[in-house]
C-alpha cells in the first residue's frame, strides 16, 4: 500500500491510492484550517423584515397602519361621551381611593397587620405592643414623606401661577390628574375606553398549534414530538406566519396537501388562510403558510400595470398574479405558450385576461382573440385585435381555425426571415430579438393568439388541434405567442401533444386527481402540485401554475371595471387609436408622437439623442409621456420612417433624431394625406 507523507497530502490523490489498493475511500479526516472556518458561509438572516425589503410590502404596511388608525380614531371619537360619563363617575371614586390609599400607608396601616392581628387573637399584649411600637417608627418617617409630596406639589402649583401658565396648560393638567383618578377608580373588570377589535381571528402561529393539527390528521404521525422544525423555524412572512416542518419517516408532503380543510379545521382558521406547499429540500417537508387574514379579507395589491403610464414589452418579465403571500408573479411572455384549464367558474378566463392586458399594453404586438363561450368576454378588447371572434356558430368556429392556419403559415415565413437575419449576424441565437421585432418591415412583430374555450375548436376542427401543435413548437422562438384556456384537457379536447410542448400550464379549481394531471402533467398530484384544494367561486382565479422559475400555487390579477377600461384605453392610447366617450374612462386623445418630437426641437439644433428627447416629452407632456424610455421613443418614431442616426453633442457622436429625418417624416405624411 502506498504511504503519503502527511506535507503532501492530498484528498483526492488519496481517494485514488486508497481505491486502487481497495482500501477506504473516504478522504481522511484533517484539522480545520483557518481558511476552513472564514471560508464557511452561515445563512445569515435578513436584517429588515420581509415586509420592508419591496415597494408592495411596504405600501401595503402604510395602507393597513392608515386604514386601523383611521378606524380606531373614529371608533373612539364617536364614544366619547359614553367615555366622558365613566370619567365623570370613576374619578370621585379614583380621588377618594388614592387619598385613603396614601393615608393607610402613612399610618402603616398594613405592616405587619397579620403578625399584630394573630398576637391579638392569642391575647399576647406584649407582642402587639412591640410590633405597633414598629408600625409607629416607620409611620414617623412616612409623614415626612407624604408632607415633602405636598409641598413639592404646592411649589408647582406656585410655580405655574408664577409663571403665567396658560390656561391650556391648567386644563391639560387637571384633565391629566382626573383621568388618572378615574383609572384608579374604575373596576377592574370595565375598562374605560371599548375595545375597537372584539375578536382576533389570528394572534400567531406556534409549534404546538402545528403539531397538533398535523396529529390530528392521521396521515401517520402519531406524535407531537415526531415533527421537526429546520431553521429558521416559525416567522413571520409578508401578511403571514410561515412554518417549515419535516415529517416522520416516509410520510411526504402531499399527504398534508390533501387534507387541507382539515387541516385549516385543527387550526380553527378558514379554508383560504391556509396554504401548504411542499418544501424545497425533500417531499417529507412541508412549508405551511398562515395569513394573518383569509385571503378573501385581504384583497390584491394594486396591478403596477392599472398605472396611468403603464406600458410592457413582452420580451420582459411582468406581473400578472400574486402568490398567497401577496407577492406578485410575473411572466416573460415571448417563447412562452400557456395552457389554462378549470372548472366552471374557476377563473379562466379572467386569468387569460391577464395575460392578454399583458400583450395589449406593447404596441408592437398584434392581437388576434377568438373565444368559443359566446358571451364576449374579451368584447372590450375587439377593438385592439387584428382577428375577433365570438361564439360556437360555424363562422366563429371557422375564424378560429384560419387564425391556426395563419399562424402555422407565418412560422414558415418567419423561419425565412430569421435564417437571413443569423446568417447577417442579428438573430445569433436563431431567434427573434427585440431590435428585430421592432425593426419597421421585419416582419417579426410579436403576435399574441389567445383561444378561449379551445376545447370547442378542436372537437369541430381535428386538424385545427394538429396546427395548434406545430405553432406551439415553432412559434416560440419566432414571436407567436399561443395561449389556450379550457375546462376540459382530455384526449380528445386538448390532445396530449399539445400539452407537452406547453411550457406554461395554469391549472384552476378542478374536480379531482385525474383532471389536475391532464393540465399540469402526469405525476404532477404526487408532487404535490395539486389544484383541487381550490373551490369554484370562492377560490376564482386562484390555481397552481407550473413553467416558471418555481410551481406554485398564483391568484390571478382580477381589475375592477373601471380600471379595465382605463388599462384598454391606455392600450389604444399606445397603439395611436383615439378613445370614445366611455361610462367610467375621460375621453382620452392619443397624441402626436412626430409633432411633439419636433415641437420639443430647440432652434438651431440639428438633432437631439433618444434619451434627451425622451426627457423633454416626459417634461412637456407627463400625462402621457411620464416614464418613456429613450428606446420606446426611437421604436415610435421608426414607425413614421425616422431612422436612428448619429447626433454631434459636443465631441461625441450619439445616436437620435435628426431634423432633417422629422421633416421629412411630417412631409411624407402630408402628402399621403393629400
Amino acid at each position: 500500500m502506498t504511504v503519503i507523507p502527511f506535507d503532501e497530502y492530498d484528498d483526492e490523490r488519496h481517494i485514488i491510492e486508497a481505491d486502487k489498493v481497495g482500501g477506504a475511500v473516504d478522504p481522511a479526516d484533517r484539522k480545520a484550517t483557518f481558511a476552513d472556518v472564514v471560508s464557511h458561509t452561515d445563512a445569515r438572516r435578513p436584517i429588515l423584515p420581509a415586509v420592508l425589503r419591496n415597494p408592495e410590502g411596504r405600501r401595503a404596511l402604510v395602507r393597513w397602519s392608515a386604514g386601523y388608525g383611521g378606524h380606531t380614531a373614529l371608533y373612539h371619537l364617536t364614544r366619547t361621551p359614553k367615555y366622558a360619563a365613566k370619567v365623570a363617575a370613576y374619578a370621585p371614586r379614583g380621588a377618594w381611593r388614592a387619598s385613603a390609599s396614601v393615608i393607610w400607608w402613612a399610618v402603616g396601616g398594613r405592616d405587619n397587620f397579620h403578625l399584630r392581628q394573630e398576637a391579638a387573637s392569642k391575647n399576647d399584649p406584649h407582642t402587639w405592643q412591640q410590633l405597633d411600637r414598629r408600625r409607629e417608627k416607620a409611620s414617623a418617617a412616612r409623614w415626612w414623606v407624604v408632607g415633602a409630596g405636598l409641598v413639592l406639589l404646592l411649589a408647582l402649583v406656585t410655580a405655574g401661577v408664577v409663571a403665567d401658565m396658560p390656561p391650556v396648560g391648567w386644563y391639560a393638567a387637571v384633565v391629566g390628574l382626573v383621568l388618572l383618578a378615574a383609572h384608579y377608580g374604575r373596576p377592574a373588570d370595565r375598562p374605560i375606553v371599548d375595545r375597537v377589535v372584539t375578536r382576533q381571528a389570528f394572534t400567531k402561529l406556534t409549534g404546538e398549534m402545528v403539531r397538533g393539527a398535523v396529529v390530528a390528521l392521521g396521515i401517520g404521525v402519531k406524535e407531537p414530538g415526531q415533527i421537526t422544525f429546520p431553521p429558521p423555524g416559525i416567522h413571520k412572512q409578508g401578511p403571514g406566519w410561515m412554518a417549515r416542518f419535516d415529517l416522520p419517516g416516509a410520510i411526504v408532503a402531499t399527504a398534508v396537501l390533501e387534507k387541507r380543510d382539515n387541516l385549516a379545521g385543527a387550526l380553527r382558521l378558514p379554508v383560504d388562510q391556509v396554504w401548504p406547499e411542499v418544501g424545497p429540500d425533500h417531499p417529507g417537508q412541508v412549508d405551511l403558510w398562515v395569513g394573518f387574514q383569509p385571503s378573501s379579507k385581504m384583497g390584491q395589491p394594486r396591478w403596477i400595470l392599472a398605472a396611468p403610464t403603464a406600458r410592457t414589452s413582452v420580451f420582459e418579465p411582468q406581473p400578472f398574479g400574486t402568490d398567497a403571500r401577496q407577492r406578485p408573479v410575473s411572466i416573460t411572455l415571448f417563447e412562452s405558450n400557456a395552457l389554462i384549464g378549470g372548472q366552471p367558474g374557476s377563473g379562466k378566463s379572467y386569468a387569460a385576461r391577464t395575460l392578454a392586458t399583458i400583450a395589449a399594453l406593447d404596441s408592437t404586438c398584434e392581437l388576434k382573440i377568438a373565444e368559443f363561450k359566446g358571451t364576449g368576454d374579451f368584447l372590450d378588447m375587439a377593438d385592439l385585435c387584428s382577428t375577433y371572434a365570438c361564439g360556437v356558430d360555424d363562422e366563429a368556429l371557422q375564424t378560429g381555425r384560419d387564425v391556426i392556419a395563419w399562424a402555422l403559415a407565418e412560422c414558415e415565413r418567419r423561419g425565412a426571415r430569421v435564417k437571413r437575419a443569423r446568417e447577417r449576424g442579428d438573430a445569433p441565437l436563431g431567434k427573434v430579438t427585440p431590435e428585430l421585432a421592432a425593426k419597421r418591415g421585419s416582419g417579426l412583430h410579436p403576435v399574441f393568439i389567445l383561444l378561449d374555450e379551445v376545447h370547442e375548436l378542436f372537437l369541430a376542427y381535428p386538424d385545427a388541434a394538429d396546427m395548434a401543435e406545430r405553432v406551439a413548437k415553432r412559434g416560440r422562438a419566432l414571436g407567436i405567442i399561443l395561449v389556450m384556456a379550457t375546462q376540459i384537457a382530455d384526449r380528445d379536447s386538448v390532445p396530449p401533444n399539445i400539452t407537452r410542448c406547453v411550457t406554461i400550464r395554469w391549472c384552476l379549481s378542478v374536480g379531482g386527481q385525474v383532471e389536475n394531471d391532464m393540465i399540469l402533467g402526469t405525476g404532477a398530484y404526487k408532487r404535490g402540485l395539486t389544484a383541487t384544494v381550490y373551490r369554484p367561486r370562492v377560490d376564482a382565479g386562484w390555481g397552481v401554475l407550473t413553467g416558471l422559475e418555481k410551481p406554485g400555487s398564483v391568484r390571478s390579477f382580477f381589475p375592477d371595471h373601471k380600471a379595465t377600461a382605463a388599462i384598454l384605453a391606455r392600450a389604444a392610447q399606445l397603439r395611436g387609436q383615439v378613445v370614445g366617450d366611455q361610462d367610467d374612462v375621460e375621453r382620452v386623445q392619443a397624441r402626436d408622437m412626430l409633432a411633439d418630437a419636433r415641437a420639443v426641437l430647440r432652434p438651431g439644433e440639428a438633432g437631439v439623442p433618444w434619451a434627451v428627447l425622451a426627457e423633454r416629452l416626459a417634461e412637456q407632456w407627463p400625462e402621457m409621456y411620464a416614464g418613456v424610455t429613450a428606446e420606446m421613443v426611437r421604436e415610435s418614431l421608426y414607425r413614421y420612417g425616422v431612422e436612428s442616426q448619429d447626433v454631434k453633442v459636443g465631441r461625441k457622436n450619439i445616436k437620435g433624431a435628426r431634423r432633417t429625418a422629422l421633416d421629412e417624416a411630417q412631409q411624407r405624411r402630408e402628402i399621403a394625406a393629400e
